[in-house]
């Protein structure tokens, strides 16, 4: 073969050659030095090859030899050094803090992979021979000989860096994780709810990052991130290609927020102000309806009944977007994402529905208003919605013992009052043709306030594209809406609040609530 044609081989085989060596060697520069031996022994050798057919077993029997050599090298090497330099009771501070500088030195031990630090620890801090830390660790006394020189260097080179610490080891970021669609019992217990899994996926967002970077960026040690590097990664919040991680949900930071709330806020004020003339200029028709609670000061029926129109309205939208669900990890259809929490709480939305056998329904739009959201005081109590539900359908003839309790608690927190010997919720009730009036008479104001949130819609996603980093770009297409809720319903009543159209409601008035009676 000439050498022009042996050129060309190698050029179409050098890939192949890199990871043959990837896979035989502990660090990627190795696996280049090893590959660049490899391809200069096949340029040196290549007039033994007899035709183009015998190239790729030449290649690779000149690989095998070049390898060989190599590791009997190593070998000897990581012998000498250990001969020379380490014995059983070696001190860890003389033989390796060579500048006196023993902050350095632990800086560099915290950033140590598990592997090489597990075999260091054991060596040096333990006083366990390699013999001893083989048998311990399972590994070739080879291999423990290896992984203490490999840290002798890394611990040496890394001493002599500067290395820079990232802005979250001094200001965290705090994240709470959504979801939108099914997910199973087995993933939810992964989310990431500690300040370290959090802020590992903001260092790993807009760059991938080695656990040593990761930790640099956050301020904390190697070995306190591996349980949440393996967490995340189960989780599938997180993906690791070689060394390097890289978040794998998109994050509504705290920038995207805040640029997506200043540039809907004139769409924001449109629904405002028209929803704000709305219920005025409907009160009565509203309240003619009929429904138990129409009796409401002017402050309540404003609040309930613009949470109603606005949740109405994302309804409309909703119904017009095509949701595409992606599959987790464990194969369920979930819309995973993570937001971030900054400055005093907003009016973020709660909603969740109960009802029972008979079709009755308590519908929240919790809106975080005076302390913790009430549906939180049903969430995990099933038995307290089914029993508000009976007593709004007047249905009390077989009450427990510890229904009186629980009765006893909706009083205290609010939920119900009681008058001449009677329990009265304090939501508004409204019986199945009653709300289908109203509905009705809502309906063009919704359907307005769903057109504008279209244009919110669109106006968010643009953004968040431009937020999220090239390779989740495709993937944030399709979430832009998810913010709609804050945009929608949140923001108008929150600039409802900030004009005076609104005031906050009492401790003891419920004003994101309604039951709806199938009867």
């Amino acid at each position: 073969m000439n050498k022009e044609t042996v050129d060309v081989k190698i050029t179409e085989a050098a890939k192949t050659v890199f990871s043959y060596c990837l896979a035989r060697t502990a660090t990627r520069e190795e696996a280049e030095d090893l590959a660049q031996d490899i391809l200069l022994e096949i340029l040196k050798l290549h007039r033994n090859i007899r035709d183009d057919q015998a190239f790729y077993g030449f290649m690779w029997a000149v690989a095998g030899n070049v390898c060989r050599n190599w590791y009997r090298k190593r070998a000897k090497r990581v012998h000498l050094e250990l001969d020379d330099n380490t014995s059983d009771d070696s001190d860890l501070d003389s033989q390796l803090a060579l500048n006196g500088d023993l902050a350095l030195l632990r800086r560099e031990l915290s950033l140590l992979s598990d592997h090489h630090r597990k075999v260091t620890i054991a060596y040096y801090f333990s006083g366990l021979s390699v013999r001893e830390i083989s048998k311990a660790q399972h590994l070739s006394e080879s291999m423990v000989k290896y992984l203490l020189f490999k840290t002798r260097q890394i611990l040496k080179g890394g001493m002599n860096m500067d290395r820079e610490y990232g802005e979250l080891c001094y200001n965290p970021r705090k994240l709470t994780l959504a979801i939108w669609g099914s997910l199973t019992n087995k993933a939810r217990p992964q989310c990431p709810r500690n300040m370290i899994a959090q802020n590992i996926l903001m260092a790993c967002y807009n760059e991938r990052c080695t656990a040593q970077e990761i930790s640099l960026q956050i301020g904390v040690a190697v070995p306190y991130l591996e349980q949440d590097l393996n967490a995340l990664s189960e989780f599938g919040a997180l993906i690791k290609t070689g060394s390097k991680y890289a978040t794998n949900l998109v994050i509504f930071t705290k920038e995207y927020t805040v640029e997506t709330g200043i540039k809907t806020l004139p769409i924001q004020k449109v629904v405002t102000e028209r929803v704000s003339r709305f219920l005025d200029e409907n009160e009565a028709a509203i309240r003619g309806i009929g429904f138990s609670g129409n009796d409401m000061s002017v402050n309540l029926y404003r609040w309930q009944l613009a949470v109603i129109i606005l949740s109405e309205a994302i309804s409309k939208y909703l119904k017009s977007v095509n949701i595409q669900y992606p599959k987790t990890v464990w194969g369920d259809e979930a819309i995973i994402w993570a937001e971030e929490l900054y400055g005093p709480e907003s009016l973020g939305a709660l909603t969740r529905d109960f009802s029972n056998k008979a079709g009755d329904r308590i519908k929240f739009y919790d809106l975080h208003i005076n302390g913790q959201p009430r549906v939180l005081y049903f969430h995990d109590h099933q038995n307290r919605a089914a029993l508000l539900l009976d007593i709004a359908g007047g249905n009390m003839d077989n009450l427990k013992e510890n229904d009186h309790e629980e009765i006893a608690g909706f009083i205290i927190n609010g939920i119900a009052r009681k008058e001449n010997d009677r329990i009265i919720s304090n939501f508004p009730i409204f019986t199945q043709a009653q709300f289908s009036k109203l509905l009705d008479i809502i309906d063009p104001i919704a359907t307005l306030v769903a057109e504008k949130t279209t244009e919110m819609a669109h106006v968010a996603t643009e953004i968040l594209i431009e937020h999220a980093p090239l390779y989740l770009k495709e993937t944030a297409q399709n979430m832009g809406w998810l913010k709609m809720f804050n945009a929608a319903i949140a923001a108008p009543v929150k600039n409802m609040l900030d004009s005076g159209y609104l005031t906050p409601p009492s401790q003891m008035e419920i004003p994101t609530a309604y039951i709806v009676l199938a009867k």
